[in-house]
């Protein structure tokens, strides 16, 4: 369950009309009460490493996750984070808090600046990463292991394939879950300037290699 690519829509989709449940049913915490394993956004192979899914399980099922154009995504993320989410951070209990430090600090960030300075933040840890050997990826790690990859863009007719390819006729179609309502720019291009689009280029420039999307 990719964020932010309907992702919740499609699991209570499959959920209501498939007999389908969350694996895991709901967040995994540490000893320290942060969020171990998510529930919606999980990746395969931290289902696995976790024991909630062994291989072989996994070699048997149909296992399908969606991307979307980073360009885009960051504009949600970033309205997300600046409105929505922002009543979270008063409750010490709510996953922003327990997903880590780091993300409670980029929604007070987002707050108070705008979205191209946000983003240049956000390029910059990315870039970090790539210096101590990691390499930064919006989608890469949950699309790993997986046998379709959807795209966002097009997700009404990729999941009617992945149905086809399961042999099961759709029930019903994508309900509308978890809109980014606060969202300003219907174009995410509206947002950019010339550095925030090569800073997120750069910074994710695996994921537009893999997945061939354009500015």
């Amino acid at each position: 369950m990719t964020p932010r690519t309907a992702c919740t829509a499609i699991g209570d989709l499959l959920c209501a009309n498939y007999g389908g449940e969350f694996i895991p049913s709901e967040d995994i915490l540490s000893r320290q009460g942060r969020i171990h394993v998510q529930k919606k956004h999980s990746t395969l192979p931290e289902l696995i490493e976790n024991g909630l899914l062994t291989e072989d399980d996994a070699r048997g099922l149909l296992k399908f996750a969606a991307v979307r154009n980073p360009f885009d995504t960051l504009v949600s993320l970033y309205w997300k984070q600046r409105s929505k989410y922002q009543p979270l951070l008063e409750d010490p209990n709510s996953w922003v808090n327990r997903i880590g430090p780091l993300y409670a600090k980029n929604m007070r960030y987002a707050q108070t600046h705008s979205f191209n300075q946000w983003v240049l933040k956000k390029c910059r840890r990315q870039l970090l990463k790539r210096l101590f050997g990691v390499q930064p990826s919006m989608f890469c790690d949950h699309t790993r292991g997986v046998d379709v990859v959807m795209r966002y863009e097009t997700i009404e007719k990729d999941l009617e394939g992945v149905f086809k390819r399961a042999g099961v006729s759709p029930k019903a179609k994508i309900p509308t879950v978890n809109p980014t309502e606060e969202r300003k720019e219907r174009d995410y291009r509206a947002c950019y300037n010339r550095l925030t689009i090569a800073a997120v280029r750069l910074a994710f420039s695996d994921d537009f290699k893999t997945y061939g999307y354009q500015f």
